[in-house]
């Protein structure tokens, strides 16, 4: 009887202790679909400012402004962004210090493409199309 109520307890205090780091991991996971759903959208209608906006200053440093609409049209041109398309989250993967969201983007015509980015102070410092 003892132990079944201290099992409980733990139970109890896990669950308790766990949910804030529950509840910031779904939150990061949101914001995370969101940043890459409007960098997505910002390829496929070459806008530098959009992809952009949820950056590092670390992260918008590596992107030139200059050759993004260019670099984006050749994206599209393999990866048709400008048609319909779903962005699914699959999972994470911690590298080091950082936490890699990793997304499958579901293309107009079935053809699948798996993307990453990462965050940093809730702001994009990696982005990758895999």
């Amino acid at each position: 009887m003892i132990q079944l109520i201290y099992a409980g307890l733990t139970m109890a205090a896990l669950t308790v202790l766990g949910l804030p780091a529950a509840h910031a991991a779904a939150s990061e996971t949101a914001l995370a679909t969101t940043d890459m759903k409007q960098m997505l959208g910002a390829i496929a209608h070459p806008d530098y400012s959009a992809f952009v906006a949820p950056a590092s200053d670390g992260f918008k440093a590596s992107v030139d402004s200059k050759k993004f609409e260019a670099q984006a049209q050749i994206i599209d041109s393999k990866i048709p962004l400008a048609q319909p398309y779903s962005v699914k989250f699959i999972t994470t993967q911690k590298v080091g210090q950082f936490v890699n969201y990793i997304f499958e983007v579901t293309l107009h015509n079935g053809d699948q493409v798996l993307t990453s980015l990462n965050l940093d102070a809730g702001k994009v410092a990696g982005f990758h199309l895999l």
